[in-house]
């Protein structure tokens, strides 16, 4: 390890002893986040202390102890995301720069119904509707490496306005209903107050479907590049234009450029990328428009049109400018 390393390796254990304070909530989060971090199959407190205590007759000492430090004892999650993610993206960047900043919501199965946000809700992780929790997430990326630095836990609105609920789970007061694509923007504007490196937001149909969130990134001073449903109304500029110019639905511009042979193929890390938007000088430049899109979708991200998603990128290089192997 090097000298930089060193110091950076110091310097993180120095920032997390700032954020958990005293030396006993230091020791429980580590015993914590090795629990997490292991290949046990239950990652809750009780097996968690089993496996951390060699003593049987300590286990239950143990247990109280995780017990008070995941749920009594006064430490910020945020602040010990932020510090870790700071520790790897100085590592990241002195190899590459930050290209990409990745939106994207995953969803944690469950078998009963009293963990915060649990309901029936369409997951990815299984391909359907399932009785799960979903977490929205804020990741960084180089060409070849991705990082997660921002987490939020989705409160569905049955949870949110529940007072039984919020009661029983200890929800703070300040924790209210907000849709993916607004736990998403916030995470952004953390990002961007954390001067995180800047990069091109990416997002499946579920932000790109929301003019919310497209306007709130262009607020930012990023760009992005999302997947948006077929009928999404777009506004059409050329580098000329002045204003906005003609209104259409994506799919009617993806026919457009296509009857001008404006597609290209690029491949992608093994495979090839079919659907890329055209790049050159001469091609147009696409603005969603900020009206709601009639695809159906609901706005809390709970239900989704079967639409075909199209990719749509309000920032358009040229072809010169990135050989066909650039992941965008």
């Amino acid at each position: 390890m090097n000298a930089a390393a060193v110091q950076r390796l110091e310097s993180f254990f120095q920032k997390m002893g700032e954020v958990l304070g005293n030396e006993s909530r230091r020791g429980s989060f580590a015993l914590y986040a090795m629990g997490l971090l292991g290949d046990a199959e239950r990652k809750s407190v009780e097996p968690i202390a089993a496996r951390a205590c060699p003593d049987p007759l300590k286990v239950d000492a143990m247990h109280q102890r995780l017990l008070h430090f995941a749920v009594d004892s006064k430490w910020s999650d945020t602040q010990v995301r932020q510090a870790a993610a700071q520790y790897a993206l100085e590592a990241m960047v002195e190899r590459e720069q930050v290209e990409a900043w990745i939106v994207d919501d995953t969803g944690f199965l469950k078998q009963g119904t009293h963990s915060v946000g649990v309901q029936r809700q369409y997951t990815g992780s299984a391909g359907k509707i399932a009785n799960c929790q979903v977490g929205v997430s804020l990741s960084v990326a180089t060409r070849t490496e991705h990082l997660p630095i921002d987490f939020e836990l989705y409160l569905p609105t049955g949870w949110a306005h529940s007072p039984e609920r919020r009661a029983e789970a200890r929800i703070p007061p300040e924790v209210t209903f907000k849709t993916k694509p607004q736990l998403a923007l916030e995470m952004i504007r953390r990002a961007m107050t954390q001067r995180i490196a800047p990069g091109v937001v990416l997002g499946d149909t579920a932000y790109g479907s929301s003019s919310e969130f497209r306007q709130g990134v262009r607020s930012l001073g990023l760009h992005y590049a999302v997947a948006v449903y077929a009928n999404t109304t777009v506004h059409l500029l050329t580098e000329k234009a002045s204003s906005q110019g003609e209104a259409l639905s994506v799919s009617a511009l993806a026919t457009r450029i296509h009857e001008r042979g404006g597609f290209r193929r690029c491949t992608w890390r093994k495979g090839t990328c079919r659907r890329a938007l055209p790049c050159g000088e001469s091609s147009p430049r696409v603005f969603p428009s900020v009206s709601r899109n009639r695809s159906g979708c609901s706005s809390n991200g709970e239900t989704a049109s079967p639409s075909l998603p199209i990719t749509s990128s309000s920032l358009c290089q040229s072809a010169e400018a990135k050989d066909s192997s650039s992941v965008w």
